[in-house]
Parts: structure tokens; sequence; C-alpha cells
């Protein structure tokens, strides 16, 4: 892979807090899973009403690597494969999920899942994710005391 600056500006789509256009997700981690919510405003639909699958998608992934990050590596996911289940309406709550499911080498496995409150599956993905060495220490700190990647 070529050789890329992976440091944190804030500006992350998905999490970072710096950027007036992002979702600003914050995480949960217990150990073995993370865990985030969010409800997708009217702006980020694909047909009337309905979220669009690349949004989801990011969820999903953002929630993949932040588990990667949370147990203090560095991660760039190398594959993911989303599979849609059911259509998320906009503005409705959704809780997402990632856990690892295995290691070979540089390369993580793990997998997430995205719920409505009444526990119906609307999407699960799954990725591989490559190992890019140690999160930096003042990172994953910062991190942690604010509970998101």
């Amino acid at each position: 892979m070529a050789e890329v600056d992976l440091r944190d500006d804030h500006m992350c789509f998905a999490c970072g807090k710096r950027n007036a256009d992002g979702l600003k997700l914050e995480f949960t981690f217990d150990g073995d899973e993370v865990a985030t919510s969010v409800a997708f405003p009217k702006k980020f639909q694909g047909y009337r009403d309905v979220v669009h699958g690349g949004l989801l998608s990011t969820v999903l992934d953002e929630a993949m690597v932040t588990l990667i990050n949370m147990r203090g590596r560095l991660a760039v996911t190398a594959e993911l494969n989303v599979r849609f289940l059911k259509p998320l309406p906009v503005e409705s709550p959704l809780e997402v999920r990632a856990r690892l499911t295995g290691k070979r080498g540089k390369v993580y496995e793990v997998e997430a899942e995205g719920l409505l409150p009444d526990g119906t599956e609307v999407a699960k993905a799954t990725a591989r994710c490559i190992d890019m060495g140690p999160l930096p220490a003042e990172w994953l700190a910062a991190r942690q005391d604010a509970g998101s990647p």
C-alpha cells in the first residue's frame, strides 16, 4: 500500500467533531464490541424517505474500524461487504454494533450490524481491515476519554 498520512485532524465524515457536515458519531466500547447510534436526516436519503445505502455502509464501516482502533491498532478497510436487509427510513434511530471475528497476520476480520429499536436488522456487514501499526497513544487516550475513536 502506498504511504498515506493517517493522522487524525477531526474532519472524518463519520466521527470527526470538526466536520460541520459530518455525522459526529460517538462510540461506546466494552472490550469486545463497539456500539453507536444514529438517525439520518432527510438530506441523507436515496429514494424517498429511505436512507441512502452508501451512508448506511459508511456507518457500518466506521464501527468496524473503530473497534480495531479501540483495541489500540490503526487500521484501514481493505474489503467491505454490506448486505441490506430492509429499507432504513429517514429519521429512524439505528443502533450499530461491531465485533471482531478473526485475525490472520495483519488482517482483521470484523462484522457489524444495524438494528432498529425493535431489534429488526436492517443491514449487516463484514470487512477485512489491514493493521497499519499501533494507534498513537495520545490519540487513543483522547478518544477513550471522549468515548469515541
